[in-house]
């Protein structure tokens, strides 16, 4: 991954001279913040990507289905999954193609379906998860519990 170009703090400060109302030490954090979980997201789905031909949103779909008791409804599953529909259609096409997803007929709307992981798409969430979860948490390994839960609470306001 390529460096993205980041003002210096010399820079922030310059700028924060001619605009007072501009605060450079927040606009760096910020900055930072960016930088490091476009990082993070990197080191987290390239691997995805690499060994399971895995995209960040179709990781969410699954896990969102894999947690589901219940099949959904495309459209639940794309706001769940914070995809547009169209999206989620498309991606459901090539779920289906590759036997990760069923669509079955929504008893309640005849004219609709439902998505469910089959059992291929299981077996594979089965194997994809615990990786996953462990290089995902490798990457706080350094982090005390104490400095864990105060980034949370960070993260959190931060979100708001």
């Amino acid at each position: 991954m390529d460096e993205r170009f980041m003002p210096t703090r010399e820079a922030l400060q310059d700028f924060s001279r001619k605009f007072p109302e501009i605060n450079a030490s927040a606009v760096e954090v910020l900055i930072l913040f960016m930088r490091t979980a476009e990082r993070v997201q990197h080191k987290i789905f390239d691997v995805l990507e690499q060994k399971y031909s895995l995209s960040e949103g179709k990781l969410v779909v699954m896990i969102v289905l894999y947690q589901s008791s219940e099949p959904l409804a495309p459209s639940v599953l794309a706001a769940k999954a914070g995809v547009t529909k169209a999206t989620i259609s498309a991606m459901l096409q090539r779920m289906v193609r590759d036997g990760l997803v069923s669509l079955v007929a929504d008893a309640a709307d005849k004219r609709g379906k439902l998505v469910a992981l089959t059992k291929q798409g299981r077996d594979f969430m089965d194997e994809v998860l615990p990786g996953h979860f462990m290089r995902t948490a490798a990457l706080v390994s350094d982090f005390s519990q104490e400095e864990q839960t105060l980034l949370v609470k960070l993260l959190a306001k931060l979100g708001g």
